[in-house]
């Protein structure tokens, strides 16, 4: 070939050189990924098992952008094993070819073939700047406080960022719920309540508790499921031996281990691994019911003594072992317990302060007969204050078993006590609290933030009866003079009357 038809070539070459210059454009774009919906303190990890490249030809209307995936050589032996394919053609093909299902049990096998692998990308803030790619993005650490406050379960996401400068990805925590419920109990009229958030009681008296937890609706990933309900009770005692525990509506017997903490008032129901539970599925329901009681330091009035649970469970279907190594909780749930007081100040009918009179409370049973609650004789610096703390809802008798010395004894007093208080709310509150006289002259004034009904209990003098003195006496003496003087006519006529016989 001569030297000009050499350059002829050469020429042309260089034309489709430049041509192709123009009209292709192959560059490795960056991603920035934003993670949404974890909670605050977790941090993510992504592994880039495709490596992507992009490219445009044409310009215009006409240019294109085409993309071009390649293995990653760190995770080539296990996207081979994962996918039993040996080229990168057919492994490509096999992704390309999964569907929803598909994919996720896709990342769950990856991930346990690269969980102990380091990661190309690590993030404690939620938010990725990397190479483009096709990722797999686990949540390695499960925050300690969420929006709202809580811990969530162990997410993977299988995501590509082909063509995406920005992309948002929402993890799915998965997290179980608790809630905890009490049964309110009139003692007076046998009234129970459904299941609720707030009751009042008498101290004493014990309580019917049922805890409700659900459970991930990935649990049939998991190995073992750790399941803990955690229970803190204020001013309340468990009642030894009263808890069942039931899942699916089945009562379980050897499933599940009770403990009492006297000191911390925390009741756990703890089951090692709920899968062993026949029947166990995303949809079944664990429920424990005990009973506890109202302790003789209760907080009388509208604080109330509040009562919280949390769920403590298995939050990462990727570890081996039951679930107790990695595990998360719920929210807590919240119900209060209210109970009352009556306090009574003894007056005479002056308003005046009395002293010397003793009172005894009864409380109305179901079945109309009365059980004591206890006799008072008056206390405080004029000894005339009665008061009968940590009542509950129902029907009185306030009785006077002594009389002040001078004065009349007061008729017995029957009243019914009723609290108003929400049934349903996470935070229950006390909104009304009455004292209803139906038999007696007293009348209550209340305080619903101490939960108190007070009232004046009045006594009056004794009524004098007639006397020997005054015109009273002078009519006696003037009757007694005429009955006399008739007695004297009489005897005189009868003398004369015999001296004539």
């Amino acid at each position: 070939m001569n030297m000009k038809k050499m350059k002829k070539v050469m020429a042309l070459l260089l034309s489709v050189i430049m041509i192709l210059a123009m009209s292709a454009t192959v560059f490795a774009a960056q991603t920035k990924i934003t993670i949404t919906g974890g909670d605050n303190g977790s941090e993510y990890s992504a592994y880039r098992l495709l490596n992507l490249t992009t490219s445009t030809t044409g310009t215009g209307e006409n240019e294109k952008t085409n993309y071009s995936y390649t293995l990653n050589s760190k995770y080539e032996s296990v996207l081979k094993s994962v996918t039993g394919k040996t080229t990168e053609k057919d492994i490509l093909s096999y992704i390309s070819s999964l569907d929803a299902a598909g994919i996720r049990t896709f990342a769950d096998t990856v991930y346990q073939n690269v969980k102990n692998m380091s990661a190309d990308y690590t993030t404690k803030n939620d938010e990725f700047s990397v190479d483009q790619g096709y990722y797999l993005i686990t949540e390695t650490k499960v925050g300690t406080t969420g929006k709202p406050a809580q811990t969530g379960s162990v997410s993977l996401v299988m995501l590509d960022t082909a063509g995406n400068k920005d992309i948002s990805v929402k993890t799915k925590e998965d997290v179980p719920e608790v809630v905890k419920k009490v049964k309110d109990v009139n003692d007076s009229t046998g009234e129970k309540s459904g299941w609720q958030d707030s009751a009042d009681a008498d101290i004493g008296d014990e309580i019917e508790y049922q805890l409700t937890g659900t459970v991930s609706e990935k649990i049939g990933d998991y190995k073992g499921y750790y399941y803990e309900f955690v229970d803190t009770m204020t001013h309340l005692t468990y009642v030894n031996n009263s808890a069942e525990v039931t899942v699916n509506g089945k009562v379980c017997t050897n499933d599940f281990e009770i403990n009492w903490d006297t000191a911390k008032k925390v009741l756990t129901v703890k089951i090692a691994d709920l899968k062993t539970i026949l029947g166990v599925n995303k949809d079944s329901k664990v429920v424990v019911t005990y009973k506890a009681k109202l302790d003789d330091n209760a907080v009388v009035g509208s604080e109330g003594n509040p009562n919280t649970v949390y769920l403590k469970y298995a939050n990462n279907p990727y570890q081996n072992g039951d679930g107790t190594n990695d595990t998360g909780k719920t929210p807590t749930d919240k119900n209060i317990v209210f109970t009352y007081k009556v306090l009574a100040d003894k007056v005479d009918e002056n308003g005046n302060a009395l002293k010397g009179a003793k009172f005894e409370l009864f409380k109305q049973n179901e079945d109309s007969t009365w059980k004591s609650l206890g006799e008072q004789a008056g206390t405080g610096t004029d000894e005339n204050k009665f008061a009968w703390s940590g009542l509950d809802d129902g029907i009185y008798k306030l009785v006077e078993n002594k009389v002040p010395d001078g004065y009349n004894k007061l008729d017995d007093q029957i009243f019914t006590v009723t609290g108003t208080h929400d049934s349903e709310s996470d935070d229950p509150k006390l909104t009304d609290l009455t004292g209803n006289v139906t038999t007696g002259t007293i009348t209550f004034d209340k305080n619903v933030t101490n939960g108190s009904l007070s009232t004046k209990v009045e006594n009056r003098s004794g009524s004098l009866l007639p006397s020997t003195g005054g015109i009273g006496t002078t009519i006696f003496y003037v009757v007694g003079v005429v009955l006399m003087l008739g007695a004297g006519v009489l005897l005189i006529t009868k003398r004369r009357m015999s001296a004539k016989h």
